[in-house]
């Protein structure tokens, strides 16, 4: 240490070593030479100098004791500055560079006294340095060379926007000499830049009208702060037609903020297109180009083949197949919610030729119905029609029933309607459906109705007050009851039937034989 002790550590000698004694020999450069030791039997040793400077030169020797033999080591001669730790550098301040994102400014200082380094010596590039730097917040620390000639040093090793913690240590001219303790810690954040890409963009057409204008829903994905360099201040959408006519109306795709994803627009019935630009504080990115067909133009084909698979309550695995000797650029999923009283969010992601397997994770739930969709991209922009199937991630049994009405009684029969229970509820795919009908001084009875049938009549049924209701059937069990209709069914209904409507049926029935009997030559 400057101003300080010596210490010294060596290896060990032979088994028969007894001590050592380390001697170390001061020689001013004025002056004659001054020997200090001191004798151990460890393998190492501090000596006091008192308040040498590093300037002097010191030569130092190791003598192994082992009975009456001595053996030393060659001398190591050199200045005291080549040996010494350097105190730990002082951080003052680090700052972003204005019109460089990927630079700070570190300031530093010493302490003259107990830093034995001249500001010549500085300047003249004597000192080796390191800085070390991490991302606040983050583990990965990293350590690169810097070139230090004074005490203002610039680095350009980092990413826009982004916070670091920075240390800073020296050493005397190289290799030889002992790195110097880290400095204190420091946080300093880089400028901002215009972002480096352009944000993933999509579109939806939600309907056409019959002029063939078509209300169009623009999709995009938040850029990564890796790829933003800062903070989005707003997105801007462009459209125009085939020849290059600007589209004045921008519907809902006007003053985007940072936090917008999407956007609506009418667009007329000829091939169109729209570009989307993310802009921050420092610039511009590049822009994000959309093509929409005329409402006339045929799709191109769809994928090949699609299937779904659960993994998990939150996670399905989609794949497909791509057309056959067709030049695809790429392939968008599209899934959402199915649901009919509240409309559900359009998730989608895009991908490259190479991926014909997605594991959907965003927005996903057990017990609820999804539309998944793969289209094909073509060329630059073309988009091929769509394949969809629907699929849960785990089913459940239905939370409600039908509500069952009542069409019509005729004598022991009930002819009886029901709505469909919403898809919300279902929580599963149907398959069918449990009729249950009691009264009293009767087990209760039931019977399945098919899946797809509103209607179904219970005939032969005794006299008496009925209890009508059904529950839904899904892969995952029989759910909730629905709305229960209370039928009476009487005697007398069914006497007028035996006795009023039955004869007259076939005394119809009789006439309608005898007269047809009467115009046979037999008879």
């Amino acid at each position: 240490m400057h101003r300080g002790n010596v210490t010294c550590s060596w290896e060990p000698g032979d088994s028969t070593t007894t001590s050592y004694t380390l001697q170390v020999q001061r020689t001013p450069r004025n002056g004659s030479p001054k020997t200090f030791t001191c004798t151990t039997p460890d393998t190492n040793c501090t000596v006091g100098l008192g308040r040498s400077t590093v300037t002097i030169i010191f030569c130092i020797t190791i003598t192994a004791h082992s009975g009456s033999r001595n053996i030393s080591s060659l001398p190591r001669c050199q200045p005291g500055r080549t040996e010494v730790i350097l105190p730990p550098a002082i951080l003052n301040s680090v700052k972003a560079v204005h019109g460089s994102s990927q630079c700070l400014n570190v300031i530093w200082s010493r302490i003259l006294s107990v830093f034995p380094v001249a500001d010549s010596e500085i300047e003249d590039g004597k000192l080796n340095s390191q800085i070390e730097f991490t991302v606040q917040g983050q583990l990965d620390v990293q350590v690169r060379n810097v070139t230090v000639k004074g005490y203002r040093v610039l680095v350009c090793l980092f990413r826009p926007d982004t916070s670091y913690i920075v240390r800073l240590r020296h050493r005397y001219q190289g290799p030889a000499s002992p790195w110097s303790p880290w400095s204190n810690a420091l946080q300093g954040r880089t400028g901002e830049d215009a972002p480096s890409a352009a944000p993933v963009f999509w579109r939806q057409v939600k309907h056409t009208n019959r002029d063939g204008c078509r209300l169009i829903t623009l999709l995009w994905k938040p850029l990564s702060h890796f790829l933003a360099n800062g903070r989005v201040l707003f997105y801007n959408v462009t459209c125009w037609t085939e020849n290059a006519q600007v589209l004045s109306d921008h519907g809902s795709c006007r003053d985007l903020q940072s936090s917008s994803t999407s956007c609506s627009l009418f667009l007329p019935a000829e091939r169109c297109s729209c570009a989307l630009t993310a802009s921050t504080s420092a610039g511009t990115s590049p822009p994000a180009r959309m093509l929409l067909p005329g409402a006339s133009e045929i799709e191109p084909p769809s994928p090949g083949q699609i299937a779904a698979r659960p993994l998990d309550d939150s996670r399905i695995e989609v794949s497909w197949t791509a057309p056959v000797k067709q030049p695809v650029s790429g392939f968008v999923v599209e899934w959402f919610a199915v649901r009919e009283e509240n409309s559900s969010i359009l998730c989608w992601e895009k991908l490259n030729t190479s991926c014909t397997t997605l594991v959907i994770t965003e927005g996903l739930k057990p017990m609820e119905r999804y539309a998944v969709s793969v289209k094909v991209l073509y060329g630059e922009q073309d988009v091929g029609k769509n394949r969809t199937l629907q699929i849960y991630t785990r089913q459940g049994t239905p939370s409600a029933g039908p509500d069952v009405k009542v069409l019509r009684i005729s004598g022991s029969s009930v002819e009886l309607s029901w709505s469909a229970v919403p898809v919300e509820l279902l929580r599963g795919f149907l398959r069918n459906y449990s009729l249950y009908y009691t009264t009293r001084n009767q087990p209760a009875r039931s019977v399945f109705v098919p899946g797809h049938a509103h209607r179904y009549t219970l005939e032969n049924l005794s006299p008496g007050n009925y209890d009508i209701f059904m529950r839904v059937n899904t892969d995952a069990g029989t759910g909730e009851a629905g709305t229960q209709a209370i039928v009476h069914i009487s005697s007398e209904e069914i006497s007028i039937f035996m006795y009023v409507v039955l004869p007259l049926m076939l005394t119809s029935l009789a006439l309608v034989l005898m007269a047809c009997l009467a115009q046979s030559k037999i008879v």
